[in-house]
């Protein structure tokens, strides 16, 4: 079996936080379904659950943090669900991660949004994790 790496462990992660948000899902089912679709996780799992807990402990700091980075009018609830996620997933990383630093944090939460939303939020992404690095 091949060592994952930390960026599919975050893509793993943000899979993870994403279920969560949309359906509510018994973390601990999460992880065993997440285990058996991609048994290379099992590398990073302590990584995995820091993050994902983590973002579910720490979702009402999260939200605040990017709502007040938000256009005038903007509310949280027009941002995409995936987009959402990856914001939540990076501003973690940014604040609670030690070993993960806050420019490598956007620049894979970038590639997320690249991946997972369109061009626009990507950008949207960007922005918005570079006003939270300077406050930080």
């Amino acid at each position: 079996m091949k060592r994952q790496t930390r960026s599919e462990a975050r893509r793993a992660a943000f899979t993870q936080i994403f279920m969560l948000n949309q359906q509510g899902e018994c973390k601990e089912q999460m992880y065993d379904a997440l285990l058996e679709a991609i048994p290379e996780c099992e590398d990073n799992l302590g990584y995995i659950t820091t993050v994902v807990n983590g973002v579910d402990e720490k979702r009402e700091e999260l939200n605040s943090i990017i709502s007040a980075h938000l256009k005038p009018g903007w509310t949280l609830a027009r941002i995409s669900k995936a987009s959402h996620s990856i914001l939540k997933l990076a501003i973690y990383e940014m604040k609670y991660v030690d070993d993960v630093p806050p420019k490598a944090a956007i620049n894979e939460a970038v590639e997320l949004a690249k991946e997972y939303c369109d061009e626009k939020d990507a950008a949207f992404v960007n922005g918005l994790l570079g006003a939270v690095l300077k406050e930080l």
